[in-house]
């Protein structure tokens, strides 16, 4: 992935150490959302490293969002903090400030057009602001066959569907599930606008992850007794 910003390093995620002081928690969505972003328009900032303690200060979620795309470098920028208080500031700042900031919905809604004037293709939802809040935003209704309808939870044997949805209780979940089948990369372009994209069912994501398993299980016993 192309990157844009200052950095001092580029670095194996794996190698990297998150803070476990730190308080801030991440949700699956923001993590999706935050790998859609860097993966449409490459790394905008680093994440940031003491040189005190070796450990991160800013960008534990950006590190989340590395992982779920199987980046093998990302961008890494050392600084150095006189002590551990100040470096506990500026985790704990990093993510208040912003927290403190007010939105103003006029101002909001003349940026999304400026946004849609310049490029009416351009997926809205890399701002970090769904489909559903711009509608309300923009007082817009969506019509009942634009919605697509959710499949229901049930698989029947010798079914055909164009599709299947696999929801995993959580993102480690879903990590773990891409581990599995050898996933490196994800496609994020398929959002709440695609419409009539065929018939599907929704499975229980441990259902995938017990298969794999079972299989790489098998796999690793057929190489040892070949």
């Amino acid at each position: 992935m192309t990157v844009h910003c200052s950095h001092t390093a580029l670095v194996n995620p794996t190698k990297l150490r998150p803070n476990p002081e730190n308080p801030n928690r991440h949700s699956a969505h923001q993590i999706q959302i935050l790998a859609a972003v860097i993966q449409e328009q490459g790394w905008r900032a680093p994440i940031t490293v003491s040189k005190r303690s070796g450990l991160i200060v800013r960008g534990h979620g950006r590190l989340e969002a590395a992982m779920l795309m199987g980046c093998d470098v990302v961008p890494v920028d050392e600084q150095d903090y006189k002590s551990e208080a100040e470096e506990l500031a500026d985790l704990l700042a990093d993510n208040r400030l912003s927290e403190l900031a007010e939105l103003d919905e006029d101002d909001l809604r003349r940026v999304i057009e400026r946004l849609r004037g310049a490029d009416p293709e351009f997926d809205v939802e890399l701002t970090g602001f769904m489909e559903n809040e711009i509608a309300k935003l923009f007082d817009e209704e969506e019509s009942a066959e634009d919605l697509e309808t959710i499949p229901r939870m049930e698989c029947q044997a010798f079914e055909h569907h164009d599709y299947l949805v696999f929801m995993f209780h959580d993102l480690r979940d879903w990590m773990l599930a891409l581990q599995l089948i050898g996933v490196r990369e994800v496609d994020y372009s398929i959002t709440r606008k695609t419409k009539k994209i065929g018939v599907g069912r929704v499975l229980n994501g441990k259902r995938l992850i017990d298969l794999a398993q079972r299989a790489n299980e098998n796999a690793d016993k057929s190489q040892i007794a070949g």
